[in-house]
């Protein structure tokens, strides 16, 4: 019984989804004794993900996860199926597992090993041993050993992990700003970075009243919809201003009155070609901050997608990141998205949310020399969006529920686009 329960595979339905349409990726299995060694001495309750390799023929392909105790930092040797617990400090464990006869060391040697987006902040890290060099050394004669050459001493262990994780929309930050802040939090970030001009843009939840015909505003609907802040470029440069100094941003909020969150954040950043940026640095932050890519491996518009297990995904396969991504103004008076949580219905959002994820993160980048070697390449603009539909529909539902208690049946925003409301002394 033993034996079969250890070796017993997870159904599909317990591995996250894969997207890989590669050729299959195969490993040889170990003894079924390591499985069973592994199953009967695991430490559930201090064991989290390392990393994950996968196997198997697309459609069929299955993520295995590869195990290190937060106690001791020991690795697991054999990759594990199940279902994914994130913790709140980050870190990743994995629940109603079944241990694999596939072994993390070889998939590591592969390069199949992904540990980017895992967090281990556990014990430190123990070395992996070969069980060859655990054996007894054979007997040497004295004129062997005085001639044997000093034995090369042993790299320290790699950490487990080498990138960032980013584990729920919240905790992304763009320059201070995250998403799910009060607008009083927006407030404190943006006074303290000095910018020029700030405004405020209000709106009214308001609904049809359909005797009447007309858009009626409910009790108290007031919220905040927009708060921007920006140093705009020099008025004789607005025409070449992808090579000026600026900075904006214009954060969105849900259109909750009183309980206002940030669903999306739009930050630019220009620069006069003496003060640009090399390509090479901004990528390489990019890949620091938020992994997911190799260095040197980021696309032209990068895009994160954080999911609702706590893993990241790269690359935008569901078409979603226009919605807020592209080169933001460096004027804030040119911003006006729309209320996304009034604008797109819950049946949208929620198919986002299952073929997306929970948040979305973009860069674009505009470069003065893009015929420049790579290393060479300067930077003169670019623009960091994140946008969480999750928060969006939280906010839609929320709006919804206050419409309906005041008497209507649909929910809009007002008509007239409030008139901005006078800017707080910043």
């Amino acid at each position: 019984m033993v034996l079969l329960f250890a070796v017993h595979p997870a159904s599909p339905a317990d591995t996250p989804p894969v997207t890989d349409a590669g050729a299959p990726k195969t490993l040889p299995q170990d003894s079924i004794f390591s499985s069973v060694k592994q199953s009967l001495n695991q430490d559930v309750e201090h064991d989290v993900v390392r990393g994950h390799f996968e196997l198997g023929d697309p459609p069929n392909v299955r993520r295995y996860y590869c195990l290190i105790s937060t106690k001791t930092g020991r690795r697991e040797p054999n990759g594990v199926l199940g279902e994914l617990d994130p913790h709140p400090d980050g870190m990743i464990a994995v629940k109603n597992s079944s241990v694999s006869m596939y072994s993390c060391a070889k998939a590591e040697q592969a390069g199949m090993l992904v540990t980017t987006g895992y967090v281990f902040n556990g014990a430190p890290v123990a070395a992996a041993v070969p069980a060859a060099s655990q054996a007894p050394a054979p007997a040497e004669s004295p004129k062997a050993a005085a001639v044997a050459p000093a034995p090369l001493p042993v790299p320290a262990a790699a950490p487990a992990l080498a990138a960032p994780a980013v584990m729920s929309p919240t905790q992304i930050d763009i320059a201070g700003l995250k998403l799910g802040m009060s607008p009083d939090e927006v407030r404190a970030v943006l006074k303290s970075k000095k910018l020029l001009d700030y405004n405020e843009s209000a709106e009214t939840l308001s609904y049809l009243d359909s005797a009447k015909g007309v858009m009626q505003p409910i009790a108290n609907g007031r919220f905040v919809n927009v708060i921007a802040a920006w140093t705009p470029p020099p008025t004789s440069a607005v025409g070449d201003n992808y090579q000026v100094d600026g900075e904006s941003f214009e954060v969105m909020f849900t259109p909750v009155p009183g309980k206002e969150r940030v669903m999306g954040i739009v930050h630019s950043m220009g620069y006069s070609p003496a003060n640009a940026v090399r390509e090479t640095a901004l990528e390489s932050g990019l890949v620091k901050k938020y992994g997911g890519f190799g260095s040197g491996d980021l696309p032209q518009s990068p895009t994160w997608r954080i999911q609702s297990s706590g893993y990241v995904q790269v690359g935008d396969p569901c078409n979603r990141r226009g919605t807020l991504g592209g080169l933001g103004a460096l004027n804030g008076a040119a911003m006006a998205h729309e209320n996304l949580a009034l604008k797109r219905s819950a049946d949208d959002l929620k198919s986002v949310i299952d073929r997306c994820g929970v948040a979305i993160l973009t860069e674009d980048h505009f470069t003065a020399n893009g015929g420049a070697l790579r290393e060479d390449r300067l930077v003169t603009r670019f623009t960091m969006t994140a946008y969480s539909p999750e928060i969006t529909l939280e906010g839609a539902k929320a709006a919804t529920q206050l419409i309906q208690a005041a008497g209507g049946a649909a929910k809009k925003s007002d008509g007239s686009r409030a008139k901005d409301q006078t800017a707080p002394s910043l």
